[in-house]
């Protein structure tokens, strides 16, 4: 029997960022997961930032009993919750039996139990590829959750791993929840008019592999850069690399390996799309390249296995968890292995539509509806005293 109507403070200020990344976009379509189905649980929910908030936080606010949105730096609210523990989230959205924190800061509470979802550690193994002041908060914000919440949620066993192994976190107090993929979006044929204006418009001629994601250092996009330029020179036949997404920071080696390579006709910047625009270009492309150094989980991976697309990423952290045996996987600190697992992308084509076709298989476990159904259960768990 499910108990009925326990009481969840959502703090998901994560959502309020323009434009959405991999944490808003996960928060949003679990949350919306959660919402969509009555699981014995009532939702308040809260919000803090600077600017206002988007229509899709509007739109979960009315599955919800309460909801309040607060014109608040989120910086400001990161240094006064774990400091002061004040204000008591029961302040904005009256009285919760679990306090969730969506995005690594634990919520201050009067008498609520208090979890958090932790993301990934990358700030800890790779300091080097975010600001210093943004390691120094997540570090503050990771060990304060640590030592406070009754409960972790970490979005793949490698961020588990991490929490444990670099934090001390207690392994049972940590809940993993993966990720999903929205099915429907990969359903139905590819729809050719807007791929090619999508090609015409970024001058894309032919094939074409795909990287998806924000460029940072993290991406690894300069020792993928790299590696292409090898195996251009080699074959002479090499499909355009499309490097789709914003440019967010410290990425100057990435285009500066472009332009010392001669790349600039065939690695093609798209800088920020809109989703159903970074779908048909997923979609369209013979191969998804995705070498990064860290991840907590890898939704653009996931998501070229639902669209069918071969997949080359890395064998580190949580990717081989998501991809399993159906997709090349390189050491991403090695130009070497990324230009060996590029080469045999694209010249192994049959052996690539194989693993596509398995890769599609194994993604239509990861749902959304069974990522809510995971993150319920840790609800039910904490409000009743345990830990699993």
């Amino acid at each position: 029997m499910v108990s009925p109507d326990i009481k969840i403070g959502l703090d998901a200020s994560c959502l309020i960022a323009q434009p959405l990344t991999g944490v808003g976009y996960y928060t949003l379509h679990q949350l919306r997961a959660l919402l969509s189905e009555d699981r014995g649980l009532e939702f308040r929910l809260f919000a803090s930032a600077a600017q206002a908030a988007p229509e899709y936080l509007r739109e979960l606010g009315r599955r919800c009993e309460r909801v309040r949105t607060l014109r608040c730096p989120t910086r400001l609210k990161s240094l006064i919750w774990p400091w002061l523990e004040w204000p008591a989230i029961e302040r904005f959205v009256g009285p919760v039996d679990v306090a969730h924190g969506c995005f690594h800061l634990l919520p201050a509470a009067r008498g609520a139990k208090r979890m958090a979802t932790v993301f990934d550690l990358s700030g800890m193994r790779y300091p080097h590829t975010h600001s210093a002041g943004d390691v120094g908060l997540h570090r503050r914000l990771l060990r304060h959750a640590v030592a406070k919440a009754d409960a972790l949620v970490a979005i793949s066993e490698s961020s588990k791993a991490d929490l444990v192994e670099l934090l001390g976190a207690a392994p049972e107090r940590v809940h993993v929840v993966y990720g999903g993929v929205v099915l429907e979006e990969f359903a139905g044929d590819v729809d050719g008019e807007a791929l090619a204006a999508l090609k015409a418009r970024f001058g894309i001629a032919g094939e074409y592999l795909i990287h998806l994601g924000t460029l940072e250092p993290r991406k690894n996009l300069a020792r993928l850069v790299e590696a292409y330029g090898r195996v251009r020179a080699r074959t002479g036949h090499c499909p355009a690399l499309v490097l789709a997404g914003k440019a967010g920071w410290m990425y100057d080696d990435v285009f500066e390996a472009i332009e010392r390579l001669g790349l600039r006709d065939s690695v093609i910047h798209t800088g920020y799309l809109e989703r159903a625009e970074a779908v048909c270009l997923l979609r369209g492309a013979c191969g998804c390249v995705y070498p990064s150094l860290y991840e907590g989980f890898g939704l653009p991976v996931l998501e070229a296995m639902a669209a069918r697309v071969p997949v080359l990423t890395s064998n580190v952290s949580s990717l081989p968890e998501v991809v399993g045996d159906t997709g090349l996987l390189v050491d991403p600190e090695s130009v070497d292995a990324i230009e060996a697992g590029l080469f045999e992308l694209i010249e192994g084509r049959a052996a690539g539509s194989e693993r596509a076709a398995r890769a599609y298989e194994r993604a239509q476990g990861f749902t959304w509806q069974r990522s809510a159904d995971a993150l319920a259960q840790v609800y039910r768990a904490v409000h009743a005293g345990g830990a699993s």
